[in-house]
């Protein structure tokens, strides 16, 4: 029976885990409604021209592959789709986009939902497995990390693929306590949907299956050829899917997995490991709290320590966080291109540093309530709340400087943040609907257009590469964007006849539209 005296800790305990959720739901839902202006931004621009073809097109068309960064009018050529990744994150999309529009805000609310469902969830499964004063702390070490506060509202793989990988833990070990069918479909309906999201779901169902294969037992084996069956399936079927999509995929998908295990940078050069090793440190020490990993390692070192001493719950949470860290570990270091360019791909040591850390926290105030009384424990308590609720503070003051602009003009000037979609609406209402529109600015590819819903030629400062890009348009109509304050704009407006030219303010800034007349 439980004491009365318990009671209102575990409200407390858990009154504190709900004002947590609230908070990460009022951080991530900060800039909701920015538009994709900031380099991070950019996948989310991706997936939603992804969504809008998939739904002008009908969701089956080219058999469900996405074409991000097609922007001309159906049919969509086989050339453009992308084979590279399974394509749940899309189709959700799509039904996001038909539910909550277009806007930013809307592609912003998947990965949020799945954010607070992924936190939500890891209180839960931490409370039943470790006590609600251990989940609390966990689900603030999962807060405070940047990572979260900045990533979890990205629209990409990460968010709902780390609810999928989580939640096919939580369903697994449910299983393993108690066998029955509804907990072996949970299991593997997660495990199917982490693989139909990202290739991280069938590398977690390996590291999970593999293992009960040398226990020698029955069940085991029956629960590891179950999930390496759902593997095999999956992975067929998306093979399938690219190839009838596709004809070259498979050489495509190849292709693209070779260089993601290369050393080759954005610049087109090649780096080193030893700057590879410089950039991976600086990422996790950036978008995790240094003090956070201590915390955690010192936690994995008493769960070691005292392993004779956890409870079957402890076991499956301490286990839950290992394999998660096993699994991101291994990607980060075999995908050293895909780790080197996405500073996200550490995205997953989120949950693994939550719970070790969480644990230690947990085990020290235990102790202090054995060796000096309840009275030192709740001191410790307190002291424990104030220094994560620093942590979180300090996760908040970092956002700032995570992520930078990403300017359309050039990074010697600075620019408004609503240029790039105020300048691709001016596109969308000048141009006809299928134009090829060529511009002198835009280096870098951005997300402009998105907004401006029109293939774009750019960086194009030259006369004779302007001509050559009317030509490579044909038979599309063609027309043009130029930003005056570029060396070579001068040349490019003398070159185009002047009737065909007007002038055009976009936030205080100058550029000439050119609008052949109909031939």
């Amino acid at each position: 029976m439980i004491s009365h005296s318990v009671i209102p800790r575990q409200l407390f305990w858990k009154l504190a885990a709900c004002a947590l959720l609230v908070l990460l739901a009022a951080i991530l839902c900060g800039r909701i409604s920015h538009p994709w202006t900031y380099n991070d931004d950019y996948n989310g621009a991706f997936w939603s021209q992804a969504a809008r073809n998939l739904d002008r097109t009908g969701i089956l068309a080219n058999a469900g592959v996405p074409a991000p960064l097609y922007f001309g009018a159906p049919p969509i050529p086989a050339e453009a789709l992308y084979v590279h990744h399974p394509t749940l994150l899309a189709e959700l999309m799509v039904a996001d986009l038909r539910l909550l529009g277009g806007s930013e805000r809307a592609a912003r609310c998947l990965p949020i939902l799945f954010s607070l469902l992924t936190a939500a969830l890891l209180w839960s499964f931490a409370g039943r497995c470790a006590g609600w004063r251990a989940a609390a702390f966990i689900l603030a070490f999962f807060i405070a990390a940047p990572m979260e506060l900045h990533y979890g509202q990205m629209v990409n793989f990460e968010a709902p693929e780390l609810f999928f990988l989580l939640g096919a833990l939580w369903a697994y070990h449910g299983w393993r306590r108690e066998p029955g069918g509804r907990r072996a479909a949970a299991c593997a309906a997660f495990c199917v949907a982490a693989m139909w999201m990202d290739w991280l779901g069938y590398l977690l169902v390996i590291l999970l299956a593999l293992p009960l294969l040398t226990t020698r037992r029955r069940r085991d084996a029956e629960i590891a050829a179950l999930l390496l069956m759902a593997a095999l399936l999956c992975g067929v079927a998306f093979l399938v899917q690219i190839k009838e999509a596709l004809p070259g995929a498979w050489g495509e998908l190849f292709r693209a997995l070779r260089e993601r295990g290369s050393h080759a940078d954005l610049s087109g050069g090649v780096f080193t490991m030893t700057q590879w090793g410089q950039t991976e440190y600086e990422y996790l020490t950036t978008l995790y709290h240094p003090a956070a990993w201590l915390l955690a390692a010192a936690g994995a070192v008493a769960a070691w320590v005292g392993r004779g001493t956890l409870r079957p719950g402890e076991k499956a949470l301490l286990h839950t966080g290992a394999l998660l860290f096993a699994m991101d570990a291994i990607y980060v270091c075999g995908l050293r291109n895909q780790s080197y360019i996405h500073d996200f791909a550490s995205f997953y040591f989120l949950v693994p540093v939550a719970i070790y850390a969480g644990f230690l926290i947990e085990r020290m105030l235990r102790a202090a309530r054995t060796r000096w009384g309840s009275r030192t424990a709740r001191v410790a308590a307190l002291a424990c709340c104030v220094g994560t609720a620093l942590l979180i503070a300090s996760g908040v003051m970092k956002l700032n400087g995570i992520d930078t602009q990403f300017c359309i003009l050039d990074n010697d000037h600075s620019e408004p943040e609503t240029l790039m979609p105020d300048v691709g609406r001016l596109i969308d209402a000048t141009f006809a609907p299928g134009a090829v529109v060529i511009c002198n600015f835009d280096p870098y590819y951005s997300p402009l257009p998105f907004y401006a819903r029109r293939v774009m030629v750019n960086d194009v400062d030259d006369p004779d590469a302007w001509e050559g890009a009317v030509r490579d348009a044909a038979p599309s109509p063609v027309g043009g964007i130029i930003w005056t304050s570029t060396a070579g704009a001068a040349a490019l407006l003398r070159h185009l006849p002047m009737e065909e030219t007007r002038q055009a303010t976009v936030d205080g800034i100058p550029f000439v539209l050119w609008v052949p007349r109909p031939k």
